[in-house]
């Protein structure tokens, strides 16, 4: 039949799930909790999957302008993480560049990560291009990185007055519980980000999900 649950008020949720271990076989329609991550089973071919639950940060007005180093999308704006965490974070930048100068952008980590792997896209320094956009846009890498303040190589000198685009996305392994900062620096003049930017961030299961074949 059908189960119909209490409405939630601001002192309980609709429905608590405490922590467990996992299942050892699943059967299809099974929902597993192991404290790190939410699974459902939909069939047993395929095997058990996780439920993606994100954290989400976005701009809804323009931010305060930036010239020395400071957070991105505002001071209270620090990513929380959780010791023996894994996680996915997405970020959209869109800025004002309001004077010719470099970019720097940084992740600080409270706390040198076990592992970081990140990649990221940046307009040209003229800025926001049409579709299908240029070979002169701005790419990068970073593999293995236990770096706890990693500073990512400045931008060309950006031009003035245009708005400009970064996408970054990093996958990190916590060793210890830390707080991260999204930071940018201008080398001269402001940037002012741009309503509309955000981030996002998954923490995903430590170990492989599913079944699969050889």
């Amino acid at each position: 039949g059908v189960i119909t649950t209490p409405a939630s008020t601001t002192a309980i949720a609709n429905i608590n799930t405490p922590a467990g271990v996992l299942k050892t076989t699943p059967i299809a329609g099974d929902h597993d909790f192991d404290g790190a991550a939410s699974y459902i089973t939909n069939d047993t071919t395929s095997g058990r999957g996780f439920i993606p639950v994100s954290q989400y940060q976005r701009l809804t007005a323009n931010g305060s302008t930036i010239s020395t180093i400071a957070n991105y999308f505002g001071a209270t704006s620090n990513i929380s993480l959780v010791s023996g965490g894994f996680y996915e974070i997405d970020i959209y930048a869109f800025f004002l560049n309001t004077t010719s100068g470099t970019v720097v952008w940084s992740i600080i980590n409270t706390a040198a990560p076990t592992s970081q792997n990140i990649i990221y896209e940046m307009s040209p320094v003229t800025g926001i291009v049409a579709p299908p956009g240029t070979a002169t846009m701005l790419s990068g890498q970073v593999i293995n990185d236990t770096t706890a303040a990693l500073a990512l190589p400045a931008t060309g000198a950006l031009t003035t007055a245009v708005n400009h685009y970064m996408r970054m996305k990093i996958w990190l392994s916590n060793s210890t519980g830390t707080s991260l900062k999204i930071q940018a620096t201008k080398s001269a003049g402001t940037i002012t980000p741009l309503v509309g930017s955000f981030y996002r961030v998954t923490r995903l299961p430590a170990a492989a999900t599913g079944t699969f074949a050889a």
